[in-house]
């Protein structure tokens, strides 16, 4: 009995540590991120390229946190399924499918409700600007961030194959 309490330990730990932490703080970051960006592109008059592709350096982030939490949610998954596996005392049962449903349910749910929530987010103002943060010194990042908007902007052009070469 011993040994599936230590199990147990290690499927608590491995779901609530390195599984939900990581990616309720990843998804919070996200939607900060897309409502900000929403928020940048509503602004129709007076905006300046600065902000445009600090826009543009929000939509790419949000993007790859979004592609790293897909992957995150695949290993947590993965993850959680092995150690439940060698759950076999009856009264575990339950917690056992509890955590395996639970790891497939919820991404799914946070998936479907993303757009809405940081539409809503965006619309009542509920985020954590960062623009009004990085406008004092954006001046100064300009040189670092814009060839990486250059860069990221072209290859994503070239990936679709929107890419006009200058032949």
């Amino acid at each position: 009995m011993t040994d599936q309490m230590l199990i147990i330990d290690k499927l608590d730990r491995w779901f609530w540590y390195y599984g939900v932490l990581p990616l309720v703080c990843a998804y919070i970051i996200c939607l900060n991120f897309t409502a900000e960006f929403v928020d940048i592109l509503m602004i129709e008059q007076d905006r300046s390229i600065t902000l445009s592709y600090m826009g543009a350096m929000l939509f790419y982030s949000t993007l790859g946190i979004a592609f790293l939490m897909i992957f995150w949610c695949i290993i947590n998954a993965v993850r959680v399924y092995i150690i439940s596996s060698k759950i076999t005392s009856p009264e575990f049962k339950r917690k056992k499918y509890t955590l395996n449903i639970s790891v497939i349910l919820f991404p799914i749910i946070a998936f479907l409700g993303f757009i809405p929530l940081a539409l809503i987010l965006c619309k009542t103002k509920i985020y954590f600007p960062l623009f009004p943060l990085i406008e004092p010194i954006a001046q100064d990042l300009t040189p670092y961030l814009f060839p990486i908007f250059l860069f990221l902007t072209n290859s994503s052009e070239y990936m679709s194959g929107n890419f006009s070469y200058p032949y």
